[in-house]
């Protein structure tokens, strides 16, 4: 229980550092999902929680065709995928689905405030991931 508290600690601390990142430059550092991925590892073998890998390759496939289309960043897809990692199979679904509504939310803010659209072209979508995750988080 400790080790699995500990664990997300961890991961939420690197998460909001990649929250901050994406905001303030628009990247994700390759070490932070390597990081979430290590610290994943970790609590799989040491602590209960079932994760389906098969999930996450899908995650990770479907993320980089979305970056080869310009669709999402890479950093984006690495996240996404590392982040898969340390969610059991069965909360998969719905941290996609709180991610897309965080998402979406953040899209339509950025139209709606002026401000926010004529400075940046693009959608920082490591926040909507990591709101997701926490999210996530909160409800198992």
């Amino acid at each position: 229980m400790i080790l699995s508290i500990i664990g997300y600690c961890l991961i939420i601390c690197t998460v909001l550092y990649a929250m901050y990142t994406d905001i303030k430059i628009r990247k994700i550092y390759n070490n932070i999902p390597l990081i979430i991925i290590a610290v994943s590892f970790l609590l799989i073998l040491f602590t209960d929680i079932n994760v389906s890998y098969l999930s996450g390759i899908v995650v990770l496939v479907i993320g980089f065709i979305l970056s080869m289309y310009n669709i999402w960043g890479a950093g984006d897809a690495k996240f996404c995928f590392a982040l898969s990692l340390s969610i059991p199979g069965e909360n998969l679904p719905a941290f996609l689905l709180f991610t897309s509504v965080i998402g979406g939310i953040m899209a339509v803010l950025m139209l709606i405030v002026p401000h926010l659209y004529g400075r940046y072209k693009t959608l920082p979508y490591g926040v909507a991931l990591g709101c997701g995750y926490i999210v996530n988080l909160l409800t198992f």
